[in-house]
């Protein structure tokens, strides 16, 4: 087995490169560049990294399913520009470059968005039709438009929102957080396990993985946030503080919010133990989400 750095990035190239053959090859110029400039920004890809793995650990091959996982980073990246926007979190930094707003304008930067979210859809729509895949491709669209939706990020952004300045229960906030960045992490286990054509308690093994590594991961953004820099970060350290935003280090403490999402990455890989394939892979990369420091 290669060393798991050198693995991170090689499926972020892998990644990378169709992420590129996914953009529309025709259409004005500026959407283009605009849809470009956010993808290639940066990032780790650990979302469409973690869909493929996912699916290697059911026994599938990985290069058949690169579509899906674009799919699930078209989506993550869209939620990013909005993100940034002025009437949301209003952050001129994002991977460590201007955001995509300041480089393009409000609204280029919206319909930049827009653009990466129905290219998810017209991504998956494409995988659907090759042979014997047709199922398969309806439910994962529903999938991803549930994880990215009202039920999901999107009512997950407007519960943090609202939230601004209110101080949360430790129920509310891990619902919250489970909308906001949960939803699209359960998202794109479930999808790479219905890529695989997992069965239901394959895939109810792996959704409760996804759930509780979803939380972990949240925890600790909001830690970074917390004590990071900006150069660590790529994007403005202690916003969430200036916006009083309702986060578990506000709420619990630096040291105590440590310790949670500890606590949640072990019930995350705990899952796994019950799962009837090597996981080793699933588990590698929920440390390495939990346990980060950037």
């Amino acid at each position: 087995m290669i060393d798991f750095d050198r693995y991170l990035e090689q499926e972020k190239e892998r990644v990378n490169q169709a992420l590129e053959r996914c953009l529309p090859v025709s259409g004005p110029t500026i959407i283009i560049e605009a849809m470009r400039y956010s993808l290639a920004a940066g990032g780790k890809r650990l979302r469409p990294i973690i869909t493929l793995a996912t699916a290697e650990t059911l026994g599938a091959n990985s290069e058949e399913v690169i579509e899906v996982a674009c799919a699930v980073e078209l989506i993550h990246t869209y939620s990013l520009i909005h993100d940034d926007l002025p009437a949301m979190d209003d952050s001129d930094l994002r991977r460590g470059k201007p955001s995509c707003h300041c480089m393009f304008g409000e609204a280029v930067a919206i319909l930049a968005g827009d653009a990466l979210l129905t290219l998810a859809f017209e991504v998956l729509a494409r995988y659907g039709l090759e042979p014997g895949r047709e199922r398969a491709a309806l439910l994962i669209s529903a999938e991803l438009a549930q994880a990215a939706g009202a039920e999901g990020m999107i009512g997950g952004q407007v519960f943090d929102l609202h939230a601004e300045g209110s101080v949360l229960s430790t129920s509310e906030l891990e619902l919250m957080n489970g909308m906001k960045t949960g939803a699209l992490f359960r998202g794109a286990v479930r999808v790479g396990a219905l890529a695989a054509n997992a069965s239901p308690e394959q895939l109810q093994i792996l959704s409760g993985y996804a759930a509780f590594l979803g939380l972990a991961f949240q925890i600790v953004d909001d830690l970074l946030n917390h004590v990071g820099t900006q150069a660590d970060l790529g994007k403005p350290a202690g916003s969430d503080q200036i916006r009083f935003k309702a986060t578990y280090p506000a709420l619990i403490g630096v040291e105590a919010s440590r310790k949670r999402a500890g606590e949640l990455c072990n019930t995350a890989i705990e899952h796994l133990d019950r799962l009837d394939r090597p996981a080793d892979r699933l588990r590698d990369l929920a440390r390495r989400l939990v346990f980060r420091t950037t």
